[in-house]
């Protein structure tokens, strides 16, 4: 009995390791071994990549709206060039057509601008993901030749070479160590395989709407140049004939009575609401800002119209405006129109207080949206040719010279 029991011994002391071994490969991944063990989370756009993202997409909406504006303005073109009418409703809607063909090529430019940012971004991205991959795929190479070379330990291996529980303990661990790490390594390389082969996706359809964008601008170019071939012909005629000559004196009349009416109401609405206070416009005579630089070609009073040639009663002056020049506000104050006008384009209304209004007509673009607080000095919009500006007490107009510092 007792010979047996040194043999019971030896052969317990020989599987026991073993047992010890399984039971720690079991229980092992859920001890916290090295680094721990997470698939590579998708990389998150940088911070310049996604406000570019932003400005496509702010950029692709401003251009839908605008495109669907002369869409509908195209086809009212269409419905005064079948009644053949030479009206002010004509040439303003071709003005209209302008204003908004050039404010649809500037768009362009910048969204084809921001194009081309996000193509040298990506090109960029393309590049360091190409590196990563590279050094991936090198250090995985390494870990491959070392297995080749060596052999991968294995439990039996690891139990046969050790003498003691604690180095079998400590050898265990390591291997689970390593294989974790070749796992993430792994992981790793085929993440970075995934992200390379989106931002090149995303090169090519980049590179797609670069060339949509430039073809598009070539055909509102063409489009612009129609409409300026149109509308020239247009006042020529109107210049030309008398008898249309003294039916669009007399559309621009009515225009102006519909222009008294809209401050007549504006007034009334803000009285009703008795919004405002005491206004310092008054104190401000003789030393307003212009709002724009520039020479008048069209002064207060009975005046030749700087485009229709006809002679109309000037209720304001006419600046010379180089192309895209800006235009400010005179002194603070509330927008309490903005929009189109017939007979004065884009127009933009400030409400100062006490009764005074200013006006700034024949703008290519508005900056201003109603109801702004505007300071003196901010931007009300763009003005091309030339800026129609009118200062209004109460409604009657008066000469904006004798407000304009000299």
């Amino acid at each position: 009995m007792s010979g047996e029991r040194p043999a019971l011994v030896s052969r317990f002391s020989i599987l026991y390791p073993l047992f010890l071994v399984c039971a720690l490969q079991a229980q092992i991944p859920s001890l916290p071994l090295g680094p721990p063990e997470t698939a590579l989370p998708t990389e998150s756009l940088p911070v310049d990549v996604q406000q570019l993202d932003r400005e496509i997409q702010d950029n692709q909406l401003n251009l839908e709206q605008t495109k669907q504006r002369l869409t509908e303005l195209n086809g009212k073109l269409v419905d005064l060039a079948a009644k053949e009418q030479a009206g002010l409703a004509r040439i303003a809607s071709l003005e209209e057509q302008m204003n908004l063909t050039r404010k649809y090529i500037r768009q362009l430019q910048d969204q084809t601008a921001a194009r081309t940012r996000e193509i040298a971004q990506v090109a960029q991205q393309i590049q360091k993901t190409t590196t990563e991959v590279k050094t991936r795929r090198q250090d995985l190479g390494r870990r491959l030749t070392s297995i080749y070379k060596y052999g991968r330990l294995n439990p039996l291996e690891a139990l046969l070479s050790t003498r003691s529980m604690p180095e079998i303990y400590r050898k265990m661990l390591y291997l689970r160590w390593i294989a974790r790490a070749d796992q993430r390594l792994a992981a790793e390389l085929s993440q970075l395989n995934l992200q390379l082969a989106l931002q090149r996706t995303r090169l090519v359809a980049a590179h797609t709407e670069l060339e949509r964008l430039q073809r598009e601008r070539l055909a509102q170019q063409a489009t612009l140049s129609s409409a300026m071939a149109a509308e020239s012909a247009l006042l020529k005629k109107v210049r030309g004939e008398k008898e249309t000559s003294e039916g669009l004196q007399q559309q621009l009349a009515e225009s102006a009575g519909r222009l008294r009416q809209l401050l007549a109401g504006l007034q009334r609405r803000k009285e009703q609401a008795r919004l405002g206070g005491p206004s310092d416009f008054e104190t401000g005579k003789g030393k307003l800002p212009w709002p724009l630089r520039g020479k008048i070609i069209a002064g207060f009073g009975s005046q030749v119209h700087p485009r229709y040639k006809t002679r109309t009663s000037n209720l304001g002056i006419d600046i010379k405006a180089e192309p895209a020049a800006p235009v400010q506000s005179v002194a603070p104050g509330r927008v309490a129109y903005a929009d189109q006008f017939m007979g004065y384009g884009n127009l933009v209304i400030i409400d100062h207080g006490a009764g005074f209004y200013t006006l700034y007509a024949n703008l290519d673009e508005m900056a201003a949206k109603v109801g702004t607080e505007m300071a003196a000095g901010t931007r009300v919009g763009s003005a091309g040719d030339y800026l129609h500006f009118e200062i209004r007490k109460d409604g009657k107009p008066v000469n904006p010279v004798d407000w304009l510092e000299p």
